[in-house]
């Protein structure tokens, strides 16, 4: 219990952290209205399509240091984390190459207004070009907590909120001379940001000597069995992640009918969602770091253990958080809010979530859980049945039957419940643990042959 809390607690103030750049980013862009806050909420749905590879990348990476370090294996930690950083910052360049010349028509795709398309054709563009820093942050953050250090990650991610708070009301607005630049400046304050806790993280990992990991320029060098590992794990979790990208594009379609007020209700709703299920995602990072050392010290009984333990932990608080929030949603929309249609129907969609944050709880850490161990598939495959199979058609029937985007928030949270059943009786199935096995077995052979 205590090592689960010693794991979760700086996990979780790290992802509180992390989202609490876009809270910021959130309160100065709903200053300039419902439709710049859409164009800023489309453009994020599609940066997040367009990040799934770097998702799963980083997936893999942490389970794999986990396991290497439950196996006191160094230079196994160290040519994982450094083929991670080098296949992050390939795909980044990708992700530049598209989002940068074809930021408008796919934003057209999502069927936005003309308006909403111009708020978000720069924004989107500026955060593509900045990728790169994103997603080598969240590789090496990642290499860390498989680690087992979560402490670093959440003082670099101190230093790069501080950093974006000051930067957004100067960029946003013009202040102190600088020109006023609205939705895009948000954009920049955010890629200055994260740039400063990515080299922060760079310097930690090749001159600051951390405790599992000094990495050289031979770590870089390709070397294809510890990729293919790593995209083994990762393709399925880039699956997944696509899979959520997907559902939350085809919500949008959805929504996109009722107003840029739905949209921005929508944005507001899902970002404040995004808050409260930060401290899962802690959770859930915490009991993949212990899932991936207990098994690669051969413990699968304390993997197991430690698993339904966190989820327990998590549930029990997520019971409270659905009282403050049902109760609060109002007065807390309204803070971000641009207008009382927006509010009332931001607030409608954080009832309906809050109903369901026990289940997140459940689906989160043992999803988590499991990814830790190795096992990507069936956490893609769940995902898939509750988001395709059950939330988009939900969505879609309800929100045409009530006319309102509000059977759109009644879709979700009947997948939410959905999800957690599911995640619940695949992992009493137990076969992540012989997947992990097999990986640790892998990775001894490896060793021993090198």
């Amino acid at each position: 219990m205590r090592a689960a809390w010693r794991l979760a607690l700086p996990m979780t103030l790290a992802a509180l952290l992390d989202n609490l750049l876009n809270i910021v980013d959130m309160f100065f862009v709903g200053a300039l209205g419902k439709t710049a806050f859409a164009g800023v909420t489309e453009g994020g749905v599609l940066l997040h399509i367009i990040f799934t590879l770097g998702f799963g990348v980083s997936i893999g990476c942490m389970a794999l240091v986990a396991q290497a370090v439950g196996m006191r294996d160094r230079s196994g930690a160290e040519s994982v984390a450094g083929q991670s950083l080098m296949m992050a910052g390939v795909l980044s360049g990708a992700v530049a190459l598209v989002g940068i010349p074809l930021a408008k028509p796919l934003l057209e795709l999502l069927g936005a207004d003309p308006a909403v398309v111009l708020a978000g054709k720069s924004y989107f563009q500026v955060s593509a070009g900045g990728s790169c820093v994103m997603l080598l942050a969240f590789v090496l953050s990642s290499a860390m907590r498989g680690a087992g250090d979560a402490v670093t990650p959440l003082k670099i991610m101190v230093v790069a909120n501080v950093i974006n708070i000051q930067l957004d009301p100067i960029l946003i607005y013009g202040m102190y001379g600088m020109p006023r630049l609205g939705v895009v400046g948000s954009a920049w304050a955010s890629v200055i940001a994260r740039t400063v806790g990515c080299c922060m993280l760079g310097w930690v990992f090749f001159a600051g000597g951390h405790t599992h990991f000094h990495l050289r320029l031979r770590h870089l060098r390709p070397h294809w069995p510890t990729m293919w590992r790593i995209l083994r794990i990762g393709i399925f979790s880039s699956g997944q992640m696509l899979i959520r990208n997907i559902s939350a594009t085809a919500l949008i379609v959805f929504i996109n009918p009722f107003g840029a007020a739905a949209v921005a209700a929508y944005g507001f709703g899902l970002r404040l969602w995004f808050t409260v299920l930060m401290p899962g995602v802690g959770f859930g990072q915490a009991a993949a770091t212990m899932v991936g050392q207990s098994l690669g010290a051969g413990k699968p009984r304390r993997a197991t253990r430690a698993s339904w333990t966190i989820a327990g932990m998590w549930a029990a608080l997520s019971v409270v958080l659905t009282g403050i929030v049902f109760v609060l949603a109002g007065p807390i929309i309204s803070v971000f809010s641009t207008g009382p249609e927006v509010t009332a129907l931001g607030t409608g969609l954080l009832r309906w979530l809050s109903l369901t944050f026990a289940f997140t709880a459940v689906s989160v850490v043992l999803g988590r859980a499991m990814s830790g161990a190795g096992d990507t598939f069936w956490p893609m495959v769940i995902v898939g049945i509750s988001m395709l199979a059950v939330r988009i058609p939900l969505a879609y029937g309800l929100s045409e039957l009530w006319g309102s985007a509000t059977g759109v928030w009644a879709g979700m949270a009947v997948s939410n419940a959905v999800q957690a059943a599911l995640f619940a009786g695949a992992f009493l199935w137990g076969r992540w643990r012989k997947i992990g096995m097999a990986l640790v077995e892998t990775a001894m052979g490896e060793t021993s042959g090198a």
